[in-house]
């Protein structure tokens, strides 16, 4: 009977329960002793959910001493010739080799390592709450971060010049990196702006902001959503 109860105790606590926030694995790719995985969730989540996400499914794969979960936002595309953005990571890994960049644990004082590869949820916030004064007078259409770049880029029309689009570009301090007035144009029923001399483009639909480059006219290289 103790035998059972002793039993009873280690399997409660390697149970983990599923985590509230709202997360999906999108992609498994087997590493070294060990699986990668990318993780969808629907916002900027905390590093503590993050982490409780990464505990839950490290449970569930406890075969695994190798556990890497890369966070991704929604409106990324594996047919993007860049890849997805990773919005965070984090990493349970072998418990024999030590690694100074085990610093968290999670709630059964078990480490591994975390990293926001893009911005937290509060510079993220901070970003999008900028009005630069280049856009004074002009009607917002969206603004977009970028994680890969640590970029914001903010779209906005002017009603008093015909209804021209004005694109610019955001380091993470703010400053202007990039200030275009796109040439629209129309193929095949698809609204893009050019914005380059050489052809580069972006198309804006359903929220995601999708840029192309000359060199894969029509393959999509990073896409973003809006107001993430």
């Amino acid at each position: 009977m103790k035998k059972l109860l002793i039993l009873c105790l280690v399997v409660l606590t390697a149970c983990h329960s599923k985590p509230k926030t709202p997360f999906q694995i999108l992609k498994s790719v087997k590493i070294k002793d060990g699986v990668k995985l990318d993780v969808q969730v629907n916002s900027r989540i905390s590093k503590q959910e993050m982490i409780d996400i990464t505990a839950y499914i490290k449970s569930d794969s406890s075969q695994y001493n190798n556990l890497q979960v890369d966070f991704i936002l929604p409106g990324n595309s594996y047919q993007n010739k860049g890849g997805v953005n990773i919005y965070a990571t984090a990493a349970y890994h072998d418990k024999t080799i030590v690694s100074p960049a085990d610093t968290v644990a999670d709630k059964d004082k078990n480490f591994l390592s975390f990293e926001f590869v893009g911005f937290s949820p509060a510079k993220a916030k901070q970003l999008l709450e900028l009005d630069p004064k280049e856009l004074s007078g002009k009607q917002l259409i969206g603004k977009f971060i970028d994680d890969n770049t640590k970029t914001i880029t903010m779209i906005a029309q002017d009603k008093h010049e015909d209804n021209q689009l004005y694109i610019l570009e955001l380091d993470s301090a703010g400053k202007v990196v990039s200030a275009i007035a796109p040439m629209e144009v129309t193929v095949k029923g698809v609204h893009k702006m050019v914005v380059t001399q050489q052809g580069d483009y972006m198309v804006l639909k359903d929220s995601i902001l999708t840029m192309y480059s000359i060199a894969d006219y029509d393959k999509p290289f990073r896409s973003i959503k809006q107001d993430l």
